[in-house]
């Protein structure tokens, strides 16, 4: 898959949502769903480079595949648990010190979610690490799922549908333990009842790298799509000024609206590189936030916590704290994430020799 600028000035968008919520800046109440934006993007992404590799070598090497995830998310999340650990033990006391030491470790095996979901020891200061253990989780399992559906099924539309049902499920089994009145905390952070954001853009990847409206199929509705993405973007606003995660109308229908929103403005940037949303998220600024998100993702949260405990306000938590976690992820980008995501090159898919069985 070629790399597009614009889906990382998308990115750019949504962890400037999330900095701006975890601020409490009022405007941006329900920054938040630029979570659900990541997973719709990770879903989609993910998709497309396991569908694009197995349609050109008829296998995918899941080694790879997990060697480069590995590479692209452990060194900047070993580095935060690193420095949290060791600020934790010089500036703080004795038994706050071991419950960081606790959170690190639950972070650092990706259970953040189901610490949360269940109250069993949930991080504080490494409380957003939920949403990157749900993509861990979330990665262990989909492709192993997508290649075996691949092998089997022949009818590349019925691949699609059934990923369509489970995003579908997904959503409904949030609905049901909304219904029976499950913990919103339960709701928020579980795999099973946020998983239809990630499926939704790995349904969006299989639309598009299987070519399943054709080739000219999306072009003949250019109009109608540019129209709808409008609306979606125009909607997405509305949630980011004012949903709030603990009300339960957000995982009756808020959620997986959100989800469709973005899936269609993804869709509109990446079939229309020419239209004004493209031209939008290819902002250079907004491009280069994008590249460094997951280090801004990684540092805000506990920056802003601790200049919190210190006693800051809030606006000087918005303007030091970003300040301060625009460098640290610069820094952790270009000198740490970058030069080890050279080594990815060792990991790309070589083509087997045809008497070798596909690897699955």
């Amino acid at each position: 898959m070629h790399y597009s600028p614009q889906l990382d000035g998308l990115r750019g968008v949504a962890i400037l949502f999330v900095m701006l919520f975890h601020a409490e800046v009022p405007c941006f109440v329900g920054g938040f769903i630029g979570v659900d934006i990541f997973f719709v993007l990770s879903g989609f992404l993910i998709t497309t480079i396991l569908v694009r590799e197995y349609e050109r070598y008829g296998s995918v090497s899941l080694k790879n595949f997990y060697a480069r995830r590995v590479l692209r998310l452990a060194p900047a999340l070993l580095l935060l648990l690193v420095t949290f650990c060791l600020y934790s033990l010089f500036f703080l006391d004795e038994a706050k010190a071991k419950s960081n030491y606790i959170d690190a470790l639950i972070s650092l095996a990706y259970l953040s979610n189901w610490a949360r979901a269940f109250s069993v020891h949930p991080p504080d200061f490494l409380g957003h690490t939920w949403s990157l253990s749900i993509e861990e989780q979330f990665y262990i399992l989909w492709p192993l799922m997508l290649l075996l559906m691949l092998a089997l099924l022949k009818n590349r539309k019925t691949v699609f549908a059934i990923t369509v049902a489970l995003a579908v499920s997904s959503s409904l089994f949030r609905i049901y333990l909304s219904f029976i009145g499950a913990p919103v905390e339960r709701l928020y952070n579980g795999l099973d009842t946020r998983a239809d954001a990630l499926i939704a853009g790995c349904a969006l990847g299989l639309f598009l790298s299987l070519e399943l409206a054709g080739k000219n199929g999306i072009a003949r509705f250019r109009k109608q799509l540019f129209i709808t993405a409008l609306f979606s973007c125009f909607c997405l606003s509305l949630f980011v000024c004012n949903a709030d995660w603990r009300n339960q109308n957000m995982y009756y229908i808020g959620f997986f609206a959100v989800e469709i929103f973005t899936a269609v403005l993804i869709l509109e940037i990446v079939t229309n590189k020419e239209g004004a949303f493209a031209l939008f998220f290819s902002r250079k600024w907004l491009v280069w936030i994008g590249s460094v998100s997951y280090g801004l993702y990684l540092w805000h949260h506990p920056v802003f916590c601790i200049i919190k405990s210190l006693g800051y306000n809030r606006l000087t938590i918005t303007i030091a704290g970003s300040l301060i976690t625009f460098m640290i992820a610069v820094l952790s980008f270009y000198f740490l994430e970058r030069p080890v995501l050279s080594f990815k090159r060792y990991f790309v898919h070589k083509k087997p020799d045809s008497s070798i069985a596909p690897e699955l």
